[in-house]
């Protein structure tokens, strides 16, 4: 969680983020000021507060974003 208060950017890749405490990370990032963005097959509780929601496959957005 200390990661996620540093943070300038958070990744969350494929968990349905309702999950605690690892769903508290994404409050305590966007806190800190840090982009957020999800990639999930199905939308989560945080799509609304996220920087950016992609619902697609995984392994077509990740090779996008790194590129």
């Amino acid at each position: 969680m200390r990661a996620a208060g540093a943070a300038d950017f958070f990744l969350s890749v494929g968990t349905s983020l309702q999950v605690y405490p690892v769903a508290g990370a994404v409050d305590i990032a966007r806190s800190a000021g840090a982009k957020v963005v999800i990639i999930n097959a199905e939308p989560t509780p945080f799509d609304a507060m996220a920087d950016a929601v992609f619902h697609d496959s995984i392994s077509e957005v990740l090779p996008r974003l790194c590129s």
